[in-house]
């Protein structure tokens, strides 16, 4: 039986692709090609949303969602991207040519095989002409090619470091079109810096070398929801590392134009907001201050309501609370005079979804560190120590650290809060801390014995009524760990030794 062969089965790349869009999908107007072309990206943007956030995007929708996206059938016509070194001479030729509909097809074709390369498409951009190809057809002047030439980098950008070193020679073109009038240039234009943005700090450097900020913070001045978010997810891969040069993120003007945005906007755009703000307030508190003065606080609160709903795309948001509330005290007071605030943090604390769940924890966590009595006040009077019970006592560890951490900081501020918490309901879980082999959960139980053996006046006994409880205990003295064998230790000869009488001793200083 007669297997085709690679060649034979794509004999010509415009025959096949134009296949492709056999019935209806060849745009006949202008009108017609941009509202094909904006329903296929809203549902690309859809696919990254539903991906949660990636630190690089493909430009890139399979055949049967392209159709779906733009309402059309997409009929049996499978596209085979699995090149060879035959079909790259063709497509190069293609590229070439002197017929404008070949060339776009051929650059077309080019950006959907870029998104799994063969190793012929991977030999064609790291070792052959393809990325100078692509860069002819920017250089040309048709903005269909153009277009089609930058999609070809964004999806090189997106791949390896190999990949993505080979498209940073394409950065000067791409910086000026940010500054054209062609929103879907620029967008995409965008789009290919913030892949080349995330890969490492020299092409982060090489970006900012080539005056890659100040346009990228323009944009943001745009009335078009898609050009912001692409903007944002340049500008947050831009800020990331310790080498980000945040101080420019400012002196670009970038903290009015971000906060304009968190008014009355779509929660697609919020969040990539939120992911810029994530990163410049993860710099210093130098930063956090800045925002802060600027009057960030309620307006990032006022969309954690519209967000609650929306799963992981609350992320950013959480994440920037937890940066502010890492902050000073005073950063953390300016959060919960917020009414709405505390509340909204707690119900997060109950999503569903795991990763907004424990982010949320860590950001009460950060609050409940605070040396402010009226701090804690306002966290217990907002329901707090019933739902981080619950979920320090029922889910897995990971998500009970979280919680666990949140009670031992209420626990730390004195005798009136350890003694304020269910101790008989936490205890248990606790010892399973002690029980655990991860220095940091032990450390985290012992801490919530010694308070409890300390400030309890029963919670010798409360410890005792648990079997095996003392055992657990005993069992850290033989730890390989010295912190955690002398704190163990002191708590089995302070309460539990032959001739103890329970005194009071800061074991863990």
């Amino acid at each position: 039986m007669k297997t085709e062969t690679q060649a034979e089965k794509r004999k010509s790349i415009s025959e096949l692709h134009r296949s492709r869009y056999k019935r209806n999908s060849i745009s006949k107007t202008n009108e017609e090609s941009r509202r094909r072309r904006l329903a296929i990206d809203q549902a690309l943007r859809r696919k990254h949303r539903e991906q949660l956030i990636t630190a690089k995007r493909f430009r890139h929708l399979t055949q049967k969602e392209e159709y779906e996206s733009a309402g059309e059938d997409d009929g049996d016509y499978p596209v085979n991207y699995e090149l060879n070194t035959h079909d790259i001479s063709k497509l190069e030729e293609e590229l070439k040519s002197s017929s404008h509909e070949v060339r776009l097809d051929a650059v077309k074709f080019l950006g959907r095989a870029l998104f799994d390369p063969s190793k012929a498409v991977h030999d064609f951009v790291v070792d052959g002409d393809c990325v100078n190809l692509l860069t002819q057809l920017l250089t040309a002047g048709d903005p269909d090619e153009q277009l089609q030439a930058v999609v070809g980098i964004t999806n090189i950008a997106a791949g390896s470091y190999e990949f993505c070193i080979k498209a940073t020679s394409t950065i000067p073109y791409l910086v000026s079109y940010l500054k054209e009038s062609n929103v879907a240039l620029q967008d995409h234009s965008a789009w290919a810096l913030g892949n080349m943005a995330v890969e490492s700090d020299e092409i982060r450097s090489m970006l900012r070398k080539n005056g890659v900020l100040q346009p990228l913070v323009n944009l943001l001045d745009s009335s078009d929801s898609n050009l912001v978010q692409t903007a944002c997810f340049a500008l947050s891969n831009l800020a990331r590392g310790p080498n980000a040069h945040l101080e420019e993120f400012f002196q670009a003007g970038i903290s009015p134009k971000l906060a304009s945005h968190l008014i009355n906007n779509t929660p697609d755009t919020v969040t990539e907001i939120c992911w810029v703000l994530s990163y410049l307030t993860a710099g210093s508190d130098q930063f956090i201050g800045q925002l802060l003065n600027e009057g960030i606080a309620p307006l990032l609160v006022q969309n954690m309501e519209p967000l609650h709903s929306q799963g992981a795309l609350a992320l950013p948001l959480i994440r920037t609370f937890g940066n502010i509330a890492s902050g000073p005290d005073d950063y953390t007071d300016i959060l919960i005079k917020e009414q709405i605030f505390l509340p909204g943090i707690i119900s997060f604390c109950q999503s569903d979804c795991r990763p907004v769940k424990k982010e949320s924890l860590w950001v009460l966590s950060n609050i409940t560190a605070s040396r402010r009595p009226e701090v804690l006040e306002k966290v217990i009077q907002a329901g707090a120590i019933p739902i981080l019970t619950e979920i320090a006592s029922h889910t897995n560890f990971d998500i009970r650290k979280e919680a666990a951490f949140s009670l031992t900081n209420i626990a730390c501020h004195g005798t009136k809060y350890i003694q304020a918490l269910p101790n008989n309901v936490l205890l248990p879980g606790y010892l399973e801390f002690v029980r655990s082999e991860d220095p940091e959960l032990i450390k985290l139980g012992l801490t919530y014995l010694q308070l409890l053996l300390t400030h309890v006046p029963e919670g010798k006994s409360l410890m005792q009524s648990i079997p095996d409880s003392i055992y657990a205990l005993e069992s850290v003295t033989l730890s390989t760990h010295s912190d955690l064998c002398r704190t163990a230790s002191v708590l089995m000869d302070t309460y539990f030794g032959e001739n103890n009488e329970g005194v009071e001793q800061d074991i863990l200083a």
